[in-house]
C-alpha cells in the first residue's frame, strides 16, 4: 500500500486458501488506482481475474471474470504442495499433487495402491507454475494422481534452486535426477500409494533429459515414460558449435572441451549411460522434423539405442515424429489436440487404463 506521497505504508504478501497455486499481476492503467487486477488460477481452479484492493488486499476482492470449463465440477478435486526429503539429508523437495477426492481416498485413507504420473521440467532456473490445464482432467478422471516434481534446477525455491553449490547446473547438475527419483521412491516405499507398475513419468525438452536421466538411474522404477522432444543426446550436440545454440548451452551443462565438464556430463547424459540388458519401462520418444531446439535425431538415436541395449523383459520404445512440427507440437491448435491425445492414449494403454 503506497501514501499520497509515494511512501509505503506497508508491505504485505497475498495469501490464497490453496497451497498450490499460480498468480501474476495483469494489465493495471490506472495510475492512481486503488485495486488492482491480478489474475489466479491453480491445479484446481481454472484462470481468474479478481480486483483486489490495495487497501485492503486480504479482505477485499471480487473475482470479476473466470474461464468456463464445460463439465467440470470442481469440488471433485484437490491440490495439496507437500515436501518429501531428499537423499542428501537436508534438502525439501517440493511437490505438488492433484487428484479426484475419491482416488486418493483410496490411497490416503484405505491403504490401496494407485496410479500416480510423475512430471518435471527442473533446468534454466524455470519455475514449473501450479496451473490449470483441462487436458490432465482426463487423466484425473480416469483415476490418475498427478504430480509436479519441483525438482532442483528450476526455479522454484529461489537462485539457490539452481546455481551451484546445492542447485541443479553445471557439476550439480545430476541432484535434478536424484531429485526426481527421491520422490518416486517415496511415494512408492514410504508412502506406499503407488507402485511401479502403476507409476509414469513425463519431460519435454530438458525436461526429456530429466527422464531419460532418470529411468537410466532406475530403469525398473517406473511402468511407462514419455519423452516429449527431449535433448538426450547431450555430448553429440556440446560439442558441434556449429549448432546454433550449442555454444549458449555452455552455460548451462558447461563445455565439454574442458576436462571436467566433459567428464560430468558423460556421467549422465542419457543417450550414453542406457543399462544394458536392464528392465526399461514403455517409452514414448517424440520428435518434430522442423524443431530448432532439440533436432529429430535426438529421440531417434535414443530410440535405437534403447531397443539395442535394454533386456528382453523391457517394454516397448515407440518413436513418433511430427513431420510438421517444431518444438512445441503442432502450431494447429485441432493437430495439437490430437497430438495430445495420441500421448494419452499411448499412456493409458500402458497403465492397463485404456478401457476406463
Amino acid at each position: 500500500r503506497v501514501t499520497k506521497t509515494m511512501n509505503v505504508a506497508s508491505l504485505g504478501r497475498l495469501e490464497f486458501d490453496e497451497a498450490a497455486h499460480d498468480v501474476s499481476l495483469a494489465a493495471n492503467w490506472e495510475y492512481k488506482a486503488k485495486f488492482i487486477i491480478i489474475g489466479y488460477q491453480s491445479l484446481v481452479s481454472p484462470h481468474q481475474y479478481i480486483k483486489v484492493s490495495l487497501k485492503q488486499p486480504q479482505a477485499d476482492r471480487e473475482v470479476i471474470k473466470q474461464k468456463m470449463v464445460e463439465g467440470y465440477i470442481q469440488d471433485n478435486y484437490e491440490s495439496v504442495r507437500i515436501t518429501v526429503p531428499s537423499r542428501d539429508g537436508h534438502t525439501e523437495i517440493p511437490i505438488s499433487l492433484v487428484y479426484r477426492k475419491d482416488v486418493m481416498d483410496q490411497a490416503r485413507d484405505h491403504g490401496k495402491q494407485v496410479h500416480f504420473h510423475l512430471y518435471a521440467y527442473g533446468t534454466y532456473g524455470v519455475s514449473i507454475e501450479d496451473s490449470f490445464s483441462p487436458s490432465r482432467l482426463p487423466l484425473l478422471d480416469r483415476g490418475i494422481v498427478y504430480v509436479v516434481v519441483h525438482v532442483r534446477g528450476g526455479g522454484e525455491m529461489g537462485r539457490q534452486w539452481y546455481e551451484e553449490p546445492d542447485g541443479g547446473k553445471y557439476l550439480c547438475k545430476k541432484n535434478t535426477f536424484n531429485d526426481f527419483i527421491d520422490v518416486a521412491k517415496w511415494l512408492v516405499e514410504v508412502k506406499k500409494w503407488t507402485k511401479p507398475e502403476l507409476l509414469s513419468c513425463e519431460g519435454r525438452s530438458a525436461g526429456g533429459m530429466t527422464i531419460g536421466a532418470s529411468i537410466n538411474q532406475a530403469p525398473d522404477l517406473f511402468r511407462m515414460a514419455i519423452l516429449g522432444v527431449p535433448f538426450v543426446d547431450l555430448m553429440a550436440t556440446m560439442v558441434d558449435a556449429s549448432i546454433p545454440l550449442t555454444a549458449g548451452e555452455w552455460e548451462e551443462w558447461g563445455n565439454p572441451n574442458e576436462k571436467k565438464y566433459f567428464e560430468y556430463m558423460m556421467s549422465y547424459s542419457p543417450m550414453n549411460n542406457v543399462q544394458k540388458n536392464a528392465k526399461y519401462p514403455s517409452i514414448l520418444l517424440l520428435g518434430g522434423l522442423h524443431d530448432p531446439r532439440v533436432a529429430f535425431w535426438e529421440p531417434t538415436k535414443m530410440a535405437q539405442t534403447l531397443r539395442h541395449e535394454q533386456g528382453k523383459h523391457s517394454g516397448p520404445v515407440c518413436l513418433k515424429v511430427e513431420m510438421s512440427a517444431g518444438h512445441f507440437s503442432q502450431s494447429d491448435r485441432y493437430k495439437y489436440l490430437e497430438s495430445k491425445a495420441f500421448d494419452f492414449a499411448f499412456l493409458l494403454n500402458e497403465v492397463g487404463l485404456a478401457q476406463v
